[in-house]
């Protein structure tokens, strides 16, 4: 099987299988998309420039060319061939083409795998005469494939995009042509615009080495919904993020479907948490909207990402300049503060009363020279990371002039941080199209361009990252992961899936992790006498393995400070367990020193397709209810853990509000480095959860655990 996906966007002749009169036919549709352009079109100089043919076993004459009765017909070499005939028959088409030397087939036709049991063999047995002949197929159920700058449209949208630099990837059809409306009216372009349909051969992947190898294509859009490979779209991703920028749209984001989970991690781990943290760990800007991730798109492919988050807003409007203020807080951006020597500068060449602040407002009646102007200064100070330009309308105002006044600002020689542009109300015009074809990608609406300029300063962020060193954890034990897997093992081989809290410890002590002062008890007495070693106060808590989380049967007594206190917790935590889960059997009890402090939670579940994947947040009883967590995929890297800490909401907690104990994030990674080791180490942990971990004066404890065992899940595919 070849990975020469050129005969797809660049072959020198394109066959229509199913080519067909009757205009309300997708057949007709290919045959005159390739022969005009667009299906409105006329012209064929407007059309593919190289050889088109048309196959129907009717033969005839179709739209002012010859229809072939077979591709064997045809009598000369065909690179891509076209197929829109009912599925029964694409099997022996392939054969044909195939035969015939074709390497690239694009199959239009539904009816396939989509269909159930019957329709997946016959897309399997399609494939596999498609691979006996070093033949490579996309779809089938697609739309089909656009390369503007070759004037090929093999597809059965309306019409092409204008040329551009986007490189355009969609699972979905229909986003494809709703995408190219919109890029027709904003006048942006595309490298290529790609439907894979139901992926039986040509990948996600495929596509996206073959986009990070074209030089037409600067930023790539990827809307997707469901990965074939996951594993490996996550290392192919991760591999082309570096050289061409990725922005992505996942489709179908609920719970819905996610597998039942025992531990808090697991029922937390939603359909697309999987995603989000593949995304994270690849570089992939995952935008949660349409006009987020075409904006984002445009901003990536002609801007540069931006050295830091600091961003400069000029305007000629004070409301826009605000608004656009307030979007820089949402999407991680920060209000530059404006350097005297900046501000002189500015006094020079702005009125009097101009704001003396950022946003820069030029005041309403600005002229192009007073844009460009304010533009040179603040590409030159060195406090600014980036611009966004605003302008709306006035009576004085000459939007032509100002936007080739912006152009030779940008174009001077020195400039290199992003500008983006919002001329508010000249959505479609010639004066946004004047801009993005200078390259500088002009939004209707300022929040927009902010957004945009977010994504920009999120690559550069990505780009910039090294690795982080690991933190020196004097109190942690060496990991002995050997140590684990016997463990492990051991419950596996009794038959344990839910395990106590006493066999979770000695796992996770294992794996590196300290762990408060605690010990183990059949009965009461002994609890009393665990609890006397250790030194009051303690916490006493229940061990059964047929009790997932002890707090939600009141199994877990905390602040007990004498032994009376130790004899009574242990009388309540029966009776509740009777009470809230009759039957469940009480093994014992476990008595811990009680440790104080801020709690959080790193824990691991398995993906159907990406397999482990670990999770860190705030921890507690509230874990579910407040839901403040970020994911990450295993085998993760300790700057993978240190941006999904960030990730937190509650970022002041961890900080130390209030007088809280301040976390060290470092030692944090490094826990969640160890824990992402020990499932990899251990395929048969299906789930665990270290919850709490308390954040101390001294550092991090672990204070209670689950592990939950069995058999290793088979390889992703």
């Amino acid at each position: 099987m070849s990975d020469d996906l050129s005969p797809f966007f660049a072959p020198r002749s394109v066959a229509v299988v199913g080519a067909s009169s009757r205009p309300e036919a997708v057949g007709h549709a290919l045959l005159k998309n390739l022969l005009f352009g667009a299906m409105r079109g006329d012209q064929r100089s407007e059309g593919f420039r190289g050889e088109v043919y048309a196959v129907n076993r009717k033969g005839g004459e179709l739209l002012g060319q010859p229809v072939y009765e077979s591709l064997t017909a045809i009598g000369a070499p065909v690179d891509l061939v076209l197929i829109a005939i009912p599925p029964k028959y694409v099997k022996g088409v392939i054969e044909e083409a195939g035969g015939l030397g074709t390497k690239a087939a694009i199959v239009i036709t539904a009816g396939f795998a989509e269909m159930g049991a019957d329709g997946k063999a016959l897309q399997d047995e399609m494939v596999a005469v498609a691979r006996a002949h070093g033949m490579r197929v996309i779809g089938p159920n697609c739309l089909g494939v656009i390369r503007p700058g070759q004037r090929l449209n093999a597809s059965f949208g309306a019409s092409a995009p204008p040329d551009g630099h986007i490189g355009l990837l969609s699972q979905s059809g229909a986003l494809v042509t709703g995408m190219i409306s919109y890029a027709q009216r904003e006048k942006f372009g595309m490298s290529a615009a790609v439907s894979l349909g139901a992926k039986s051969d040509v990948d996600d992947q495929d596509i996206l080495r073959w986009f990070d190898a074209d030089p037409r294509t600067k930023a790539i859009a990827l809307y997707v919904e469901a990965l074939h490979d996951p594993p490996r779209f996550l290392e192919v991703a991760r591999e082309v993020s570096r050289g061409t920028p990725i922005v992505a749209i996942k489709g179908g984001t609920t719970a819905a479907g996610a597998k039942a989970a025992s531990s808090h991690t697991g029922s937390l781990a939603g359909a697309s948490a999987a995603y989000t943290a593949a995304f994270a760990q690849a570089g992939v800007l995952q935008a949660n909207s349409l006009g987020s991730f075409a904006a984002w798109s445009r901003a990536l492919a002609h801007q540069p990402p931006a050295r830091g988050r600091r961003v400069a807003i000029v305007t000629n409007a004070g409301g826009p300049g605000v608004l656009a203020a307030d979007a820089c807080a949402r999407h991680g951006l920060e209000l530059a503060t404006l350097s005297a020597e900046t501000m002189a500068a500015l006094d020079e060449v702005l009125p009097a009363v101009w704001s003396r602040n950022n946003p820069v407002d030029v005041i309403g009646d600005a002229t192009p020279e007073r844009y460009r102007d304010a533009l040179r200064i603040l590409g030159e100070a060195d406090e600014v990371d980036g611009v966004v330009l605003i302008m709306t309308v006035q009576a004085m105002t000459d939007p032509e002039e100002t936007a080739r006044a912006i152009v030779a600002a940008h174009d001077a020689d020195g400039w290199d941080k992003p500008l983006l542009a919002s001329f508010i109300g000249l959505i479609g015009t010639e004066v946004g199209s004047a801009l993005d074809a200078a390259g500088i990608p002009e939004f209707n609406m300022p929040e927009l361009a902010v957004s945009a300029m977010g994504a920009l300063a999120r690559r550069g962020a990505w780009l910039a990252r090294g690795d982080a060193a690991p933190a020196q954890l004097t109190r942690h034990p060496a990991p002995d992961l050997d140590g684990a897997k016997a463990l492990v093992a051991e419950a596996k081989a009794k038959g344990v899936s839910n395990t106590d809290l006493a066999l979770a410890r000695r796992i996770l002590e294992k794996a590196g992790i300290y762990y408060n002062r605690s010990a183990t008890s059949p009965d009461i007495q002994g609890a009393v006498e665990a609890a006397e070693s250790i030194g009051y106060p303690v916490v006493v808590k229940l061990i059964s393995n047929d009790v997932i989380h002890k707090s939600d049967v009141g199994g877990v007594v905390l602040d007990i400070v004498d032994a009376d206190g130790v004899r009574e917790a242990c009388a309540s935590i029966r009776e509740n367990v009777a009470k809230h889960q009759p039957g469940a059997t009480i093994d014992g009890f476990t008595v811990e020193e009680q440790v104080k402090g801020t709690e959080v939670i790193v824990g691991m579940s398995r993906d159907p397709g990406f397999g482990p994947m670990l999770m860190v947040g705030m921890g507690g009883i509230f874990v579910e209810v407040y839901k403040d967590v970020a994911f990450r995929l295993v085998p993760m890297t300790r700057r993978d853990a240190l941006e999904m800490i960030d990730e937190i909401r509650a970022q002041p907690l961890l900080d130390g509000a209030r007088k809280r104990p301040v976390l060290d994030r470092a030692e944090l990674a490094e826990l969640c480095v160890r824990i992402s080791a020990l499932v990899e180490a251990c395929p048969d942990i299906q789930e665990l959860d270290l919850n709490p971990l308390v954040i101390t004066a001294r550092g991090l404890t672990a204070i209670d655990a689950r592990v939950i065992v069995g058999d290793a899940p088979a390889a992703a595919h």
